[in-house]
């Protein structure tokens, strides 16, 4: 995993570099130990606060070189006990890509991915639009949240806090692009490539005047777990002109989005404490 977390804040997932480890630590114990004439350093995985080892810290221990953080499987003193269910049901421990039919069977994680989405809809929108370049109508918006609860999405194994904008996008059928916002570079694709749709100035995607039949649409798929343990994962964004009537469509615009898991979550987590403080005192 390419994230972390400390004792003073264990659930607070921190990027994984060298700088960040040394300062956040200050490279003592129980975060650095002397094993048997060796160096390990240690830190705990802030999704199910079990004790993490660094591999690649100094010393070259596998092909790629490249830090990463892994569960170690054993308790370290003065640092965490490991708990074998926690473990098990961690997000970072044999992550599932959003294909697998796995459901959690745990209602309290259900409930958490389900409470996160209906309390903050428009941060895991807001991320998403980010991401694809899209701003989506709020029609679309009710299109794909009704998508994915029907899909009932929030039960999957592989949809957890850390990647939820993107598995609620992939969770989600086709949807229509007519009347959203786009950034430049999709804009250029519609309006170089499309037979019926073109973009105003104003980013919004419209329909050539005069034209009918045709349909744009956009959605989510191949995701693709890293194939290393300090790498992202990835979903591809695909946006067609689909002409009903023939049955056929043209790709207009692909994009494969990496996740930045570590910054969504640490936004929710702010989001979340700032939304517990307005219900206390209003």
């Amino acid at each position: 995993m390419n994230v972390f977390s400390i004792k003073e804040e264990p659930k607070k997932p921190i990027r994984l570099t060298q700088q960040i480890y040394n300062a956040k630590t200050r490279r003592e114990e129980p975060y650095v130990v002397m094993v048997k004439d060796e160096v390990k350093s240690y830190a705990l995985c802030p999704a199910c606060q079990n004790p993490t080892m660094l591999v690649n810290r100094y010393v070259e221990e596998t092909d790629s070189n490249t830090l990463y953080a892994k569960h170690t499987g054993y308790s370290v003193p003065d640092l965490a006990s490991h708990n074998q269910a926690a473990y098990e049901a961690c997000p970072h421990h044999n992550p599932l890509r959003f294909d697998n039919k796995t459901r959690r069977g745990n209602l309290e994680a259900d409930n958490e991915i389900r409470d996160a989405l209906v309390n903050h809809t428009h941060l895991v929108i807001r991320f998403l639009e980010g991401s694809t370049g899209i701003t989506y109508c709020d029609s679309v918006i009710e299109s794909m949240i009704s998508h994915f609860g029907g899909n009932k999405g929030h039960e999957y194994k592989a949809i957890n806090m850390y990647n939820l904008p993107f598995g609620f996008g992939y969770m989600t059928e086709s949807q229509d692009l007519f009347g959203c916002k786009v950034n430049d570079a999709i804009a250029q694709q519609i309006n170089t490539q499309s037979k019926q749709f073109k973009v105003n100035n104003y980013a919004y995607v419209g329909r050539i005047n005069g034209t009918k039949g045709n349909e744009i649409r956009f959605y989510f798929n191949n995701h693709k777990i890293s194939s290393t343990p300090d790498g992202g994962d990835t979903v591809e964004l695909f946006i067609e002109e689909v002409d009903t009537a023939a049955k056929t469509a043209n790709r207009l615009f692909s994009k494969k989005i990496e996740f930045d898991s570590a910054f969504f979550y640490n936004t929710y987590l702010r989001q979340e404490r700032l939304r517990l403080l307005a219900l206390r005192y209003l």
